[in-house]
């Protein structure tokens, strides 16, 4: 259909009141609020559609609105110089087309503006965007980054709710074929808009629709002040606007040529009309003015295009969270005196739980805002200076003027612009180094780190866009939170049969009560800078509450201690899902975080500490995840150490790693229960626990945005205190059923070792297939009774059999055979040894080195504070789990010469210069090199299993032997071989001299010192 053939419709005809009667359903209302077209026609200046000015609808707001293609956001102050003139020219809402951006999420500006962008995953091309102001953003509903070329957001606006389309259309050059799918994709993405919200469509067309002041019969499509002759890209646009009902609304308003064209073209040989701004054509009238602005100016050959729209903004109502701050330390002693004041005469002696604890609350939310600082909070500090923004300016001028030179002096100023702006971005990283430096010379080790990722961090927009599981893409907010409210729901909900229900349980013996030195305890166990629950109240007030505010709380635990019953705040979660891999549109791709009360932290302390005494004892040595004394390192070496005797003796072995589908989500309560029950626990204690989980709510939040609630029927909450000593708890009974009459296992010293775990990390040990095969079928199944699930495909098998002597029965042909194994984050292979671990660990250290380059590069960072940053930001990635590994002479080469890889970059040392190791460890004044500080790990976590009990399950892997003969031949290199090669003393002799501490300390100094120069040059 040629757009000469457009019917004409008696519709938004400017030079009469007239209006068709459309057909459409009884229940939608126009912008006059009637359910009908006829309806519209008798009232008056409320009719929609009409440009007269005595009929325009007066209950509507003006604002501005603009689209701008600003060639690029990436160069240095491209974004605050657009930010500001956003702001100059009073742009609510501004469109913006080329940013060049990748990927798709949104930001906030310094000034407060928001800006949702969309572009390429992989290419810093094409991108859209659309920055709207605070006042805007309250009203946001949604986004929909369609593609590199096409943005969608929603606002709720009155009557009915506006979607804002932003495209970019490929350029001149491009191929039919990009034009048909770019003008297909759009067009399908404006059928998938609701009908009755008003659509308006901005951007850069690169498109002519020229002059049409004789083309009166597209006068529903495009005004009568086209500009320019109409080329074949312009005949597709108004094809387009003329199948989706949309009027061009910069053609529709007498403006002198300045005012319309939008584009210069190079060397300023014509000046064209290729941004528009259309809107349904029904909606025109809420347009009274469309012009472009050709003095705003941000580099750009292209002119910022602005209409003046006339709507009713509508608040969405939303549960969000309160921003308060912190009280920094200063205000916390002010905050101690006020509540001493405050709460000289307040007592708990309501019966009503929750009105005691609201008193105690008010009491601290008050002596807080007494406390804060009444001053508004300094505005942010701006990079770009003064002499930047003066040169800004002047090329700002350059615009106005229209003299011969204006285009060769513009391009000098821009460059000129660029020049600065680089320099002042290199002056604020200056300026941020100089931070750090100050903050290391303080010891301000918090204040140093958040410099450095302030410095480091690559930025990584928000994005709250997700799919339901039909695959449907949801980009409102509210429906957000509701599918993620969904998915939880789901998630913590009991399967169909299953009885998940926690029965009250009687009481015959109460526990003593609380004590204040509990309190106290409890109170000073609470970790600060931590984010606030549902009741607003940061850790830091709670431990200073001082001695009166512990007495009120004392008194408030004690109540809950004895009617079982919690506090309202108490038993509320918030969950924030986090990111982890993957497609960001899916819910499972993500993992949740909870934020709970500070105030019931104090509680859930009490009770782990009471159940500690029950259930420590039930814990056995297998067991390394949150039991104190222990972590990775410790079930790392024990692996390592029997894959590596088991090569040593020709012991054939297997080892199968289990992993379970969201374990801690999957507990079931009521067995929970049971088994606490049946190891002891008093039913007085379980009964409290129970009456937490039972009553319970959880709700989700997304951008600040809080979802509805919701009650979980099953696993462990997140971030609660007791849920580790739970979980252990729950795996140990399942362990205990499964090794039930069982035989099986591996020997190593005189002890039978079936299994090692790391909390819900699970790792079997066989000498046979068909014997792992029976114990994995066990450990399955007594799983799947209390509700948790192997998740097959990750659960992984190992054969340790350095003579090929184990014969294979193909029973556990439903797993995967692997020969490595990331196993807590450190690298196993079947062959033994750290020669894989060891390149791994190195390539992970220089990656975050090179993360690090603007403070090596900075010289305004001391040498001795990029020592410390290196030491701390890298080998501490390094040296994880060493304490496991066997080091040959070319892995101690190795570690040697990354070492100096390291400290060559720190100094900014090219590989041309001809500096030798030596004198460059002089210059640091190096003494101990990175392979000593491994020895001297490994001989100090010898000396801490040496000194345990001979029962240790620790020592005996490490020391004992296992069942087999060695091969004839050379051994290849042991761990406990280098403790000799370094003390001069046989393993023996080494665990007595180990059993003195402080002997041990001098012995492992003086074999690590004959090292710490070697391979100097």
């Amino acid at each position: 259909m040629k757009v000469d053939q457009v019917q004409n419709e008696i519709v938004c005809d400017p030079a009469t009141t007239r209006r068709r009667v459309e057909s459409r359903s009884h229940g939608v209302k126009y912008v006059t609020g009637h359910p009908a077209a006829a309806h519209q026609a008798q009232c008056g200046q409320n009719v929609t559609g009409d440009r007269t000015a005595d009929q325009r609808a007066q209950l509507r707001k003006k604002m501005k609105i603009g689209t701008w293609n600003v060639r690029g956001m990436l160069q240095p102050g491209k974004r605050e110089i657009l930010d500001k003139e956003q702001a100059h020219y009073n742009l609510k809402i501004l469109g913006i087309t080329e940013t060049h951006m990748r990927g798709s999420g949104f930001y906030t500006t310094p000034k407060g503006h928001t800006v949702y962008f969309s572009g390429p995953e992989n290419e810093s091309k094409h991108g859209v965007a659309l920055s709207v102001v605070a006042d805007i953003n309250k009203s946001v509903l949604g986004y929909n980054p369609v593609s590199d070329r096409i943005l969608t957001v929603r606002i709720n606006t009155k009557p009915c709710r506006l979607n804002v389309v932003v495209v970019y259309a490929p350029t001149s050059t491009s191929s039919d074929a990009d034009i048909d799918e770019f003008y297909n994709q759009l067009d399908d993405t404006l059928r998938n808009l609701a009908r009755r919200d008003i659509t308006l469509v901005m951007g850069d067309l690169n498109a002519k629709v020229g002059d049409t002041s004789r083309e009166h019969h597209l006068k529903d499509i495009v005004g009568t002040y086209g500009l320019g002759i109409r080329n074949n890209r312009g005949e597709r646009w108004l094809h387009f606007c003329a199948e989706n009902s949309l009027t061009i609304m910069n053609t529709c308003f007498k403006n002198h040529p300045r005012r319309l064209y939008t584009w210069i073209m190079p060397g300023d040989r014509a000046r064209n009309q290729i941004d528009y701004i259309a809107i349904d054509k029904r909606w025109r009238s809420c347009i009274s003015s469309a012009k472009t602005y050709p003095g705003a100016d941000c580099g750009s050959d292209h002119k910022l295009l602005v209409a003046d729209i006339s709507l009713k903004l509508k608040r969405c109502k939303r549960t969000s969270l309160s921003t308060q701050r912190r009280l920094d330390r200063g205000e916390l002693a002010i905050f101690r005196e006020r509540f001493d004041i405050k709460s000289a005469n307040t007592i708990m002696d309501h019966n009503d739980i929750d009105e005691n604890w609201n008193r105690l609350k008010a009491l601290i939310l008050s002596s807080r805002n007494d406390s804060q600082k009444k001053s508004a909070d300094a505005p942010r500090k701006e990079w770009i200076t003064e002499e930047t923004w003066k040169a800004i300016r002047e090329r700002k001028e350059l615009l106005i003027g229209n003299v011969e030179s204006a285009i060769t002096d513009y391009r000098e100023a821009s460059a000129r612009v660029q020049l600065l702006c680089r320099r002042d971005y290199n002056d604020y990283l200056n300026s941020i180094c100089q931070d750090i430096e100050d903050h290391a010379q303080k010891f301000q080790t918090r204040d140093i780190f958040l410099k450095i990722k302030n410095i480091t961090r690559e930025f990584k927009a928000k994005t709250w866009a997700i799919e339901t599981e039909e695959g449907k893409l949801l980009s409102e907010i509210d429906e957000v939170t509701e599918r993620w409210r969904s998915y939880c729901e789901k998630l913590y909900a009991v399967p169909a049969g299953q009885d998940g229900e926690s029965r009250v349980l009687e009481i015959n013996y109460r526990e003593p009560e609380i004590i204040e030195s509990e309190i106290r305890g409890a109170l000073h166990k609470l970790k600060t800078n931590k984010a606030a629950g549902r009741d607003d109240i940061f850790a830091e007030e709670l431990k200073h509450l001082g001695d009166r505010g512990i007495k009120l709380l004392l008194d408030l635990c004690n109540q809950v201690w004895r009617t079982g019953k919690w506090v309202k705040d108490w038993k509320e979660s918030l969950l924030i899902p986090l990111h982890k891999k993957g497609s960001t549109r899916t819910c499972s791709n993500y993992r949740t975080v909870a934020l709970i009360s500070h105030a019931s932290k104090v509680m859930l302390y009490v009770i782990n500490g009471r159940l500690q005494s029950y259930i420590q004892w039930q814990i056995p040595s297998e067991q390394a995840g949150f039991v104190k004394g222990r972590g990775t390192r410790e079930q790392i070496v024990n692996v390592r150490q029997i894959i590596e005797k088991s090569r040593e003796f020709n012991m054939p072995i297997l080892l199968c790693f289990i992993d379970y589908t969201k374990a801690f989500d999957c507990v079931r309560w009521d067995c929970l229960w049971r088994i606490l029950r049946e190891m002891g626990v008093p039913q007085h204690l379980v009964s409290l626990i129970a009456s937490l989980y039972r009553d319970g709510v959880s709700m989700v939040r997304v951008n600040d945005v809080i979802s509805g609630p919701f009650k979980p029927e099953k696993g462990v909450r997140q971030g609660c205190i007791l849920s580790p000593i739970l979980f252990n708890v729950y795996g140990e009974y399942v362990m205990r059923k499964a090794l039930e009459e069982w035989e099986g296992g591996i020997s190593v010293g005189g002890i039978k070792i079936s299994n090692l775990r790391y909390a819900d990390d699970t790792t079997l040990f066989a000498s046979s297939e068909k014997e792992l095969a029976d114990l994995f079928r066990r450990v399955e199944y007594e799983s799947s009774l209390v509700g948790l699930s192997v998740n097959k495909s990750k659960t992984k098998v190992m054969i340790v059999d350095r003579t090929s002597q184990l014969s294979r029965t193909g029973e556990l042909s439903d797993l995967e055979f692997v020969s490595e194994f990331i196993y807590l984050g450190s690298l196993l292979t079947d062959r033994g040894g750290s020669e894989g671990e060891i390149r791994r660990r190195t390539q992970m250290a220089k990656t975050a080195m090179t993360k690090l380059k603007r403070i090596w590069q900075n010289r305004k960072v001391s040498n001795v504070t990029k020592m410390r940053l290196v030491r701390t930001l890298v080998f501490s990635i390094f040296l994880y789990g060493a304490e496991s590994w066997t080091i040959k002479a070319s892995e101690r080469k190795k570690i040697n010469a990354f070492e100096m890889w390291c400290w060559r970059r720190m100094l900014r040392i090219p590989w041309t210069a001809k500096r030798t190791n030596k004198s460059i460890l002089d210059q640091l004044r190096i003494r101990v090199r990175l392979s000593t500080i491994c020895y001297q790990r490994i001989l100090s976590y010898f000396g801490h299993i040496a000194r345990r009990q001979s029962d240790n399950l620790d020592k005996v892997i490490v020391t004992g032997k296992v069942e087999g003969k060695r091969p004839r031949g050379r051994l290849p290199s042991r761990w406990c071989d280098q403790v000799t090669a370094l003390t001069g003393l046989p393993v023996a002799t080494a665990i007595r001299a180990a059993e003195d501490r402080t002997r041990w300390k001098q012995l492992t100094r003086q074999a690590t010192v004959e090292f710490q120069g070697h391979d100097l040059q």
